[in-house]
């Protein structure tokens, strides 16, 4: 089976974007994040980003312009009683982020590897197949609030979610919006494999397609394109 190994960013200083997100987060557990000098396409919206658990979204705000980081907006959602706020944030190479405060965060940490995609639910099961995670259980009784809020329908179509257990992170969030689709993505994962070769024939069988095979790893797009590696 494969596991989540890295978030691999390109950059074309990655001491300094290495040290940026060594400020942003407080490492622990979770995958590595790898910084390596590579071209990339200019992108505005980003076609995988991260959110940030945070526990005091304004406090943070300010620290992380301090960083270096760049502030693009800040964002809210209300149906009903029911509302989120959220930050739309730059790193110094101008790679989007997100920053939220989730209740009963006490740390910072990666909370959502996040998918912009045309079909999440499908996209999103590759992805649950592709590591053995599980479908993250719905609550069908906040749902049901939602709708009764005036929340159209096919909304309930318009993500999913999985992680590896209930209380792990990050999370994959998988979210049907219009994105760019940049030739070099600044941002991919690279997943580890007992059998590498194996492994590939699996996710092939999956929907995923083989771009390329180097020495240690072969380069693969899921099934909506987007670029990853199994090592």
């Amino acid at each position: 089976m494969l596991s989540l190994d890295r978030i691999n960013f390109a950059c074309a200083d990655p001491e300094r974007v290495s040290q940026f997100w060594s400020a942003v987060l407080d490492r622990g557990d979770g995958p590595e994040l790898f910084f390596r000098k590579a071209e990339k396409s200019p992108t505005i919206e980003l076609p995988i980003h991260l959110d940030v658990n945070v526990p005091d979204r304004k406090a943070e705000l300010q620290r992380i312009l301090q960083l270096g980081g760049t502030l693009v907006e800040t964002k809210s959602h209300q149906i009903g009683e029911l509302s989120e706020t959220w930050t739309v944030m730059r790193d110094p190479e101008g790679n989007g982020f997100c920053i939220q405060s989730p209740p009963n965060t006490t740390r910072r940490a990666i909370g959502n590897v996040t998918f912009s995609c045309a079909n999440p639910i499908p996209l999103g099961r590759f992805w649950a197949a592709a590591l053995g995670w599980p479908d993250e259980p719905i609550d069908r009784r906040f749902i049901q609030k939602l709708l009764d809020a005036g929340m159209d329908p096919q909304e309930t179509e318009s993500f999913y979610v999985t992680r590896e257990t209930p209380t792990s992170r990050p999370r994959f969030l998988f979210q049907r919006r219009e994105r760019s689709r940049p030739d070099s993505y600044p941002i991919h994962l690279d997943l580890r494999a007992g059998d590498r070769e194996a492994e590939t024939r699996r996710l092939t069988g999956l929907g995923a397609t083989i771009e390329r095979v180097a020495d240690t790893r072969t380069i693969m797009r899921d099934p909506e394109a987007n670029p990853f590696c199994v090592e």
